[in-house]
């Protein structure tokens, strides 16, 4: 899944390797494993619905 970063640039993660998702600043946390963390663009509310939308 790709996501929008801050800086313009695009990551991509596996969301099976989400542990969780928090709010920051100026969009979402998503949170790995070994305390590595990743700060995207998108809303809390917008990556969940991402998340949700892949499951269905």
């Amino acid at each position: 899944m790709l996501f929008q970063r801050g800086d313009s640039s695009q990551v991509a993660c596996q969301i099976s390797r989400i542990l969780y998702v928090s709010t920051g600043d100026h969009g979402a946390i998503l949170h790995f494993g070994g305390n590595s963390q990743v700060n995207v663009q998108q809303s809390f509310d917008e990556v969940l619905a991402m998340l949700k939308a892949i499951e269905e």
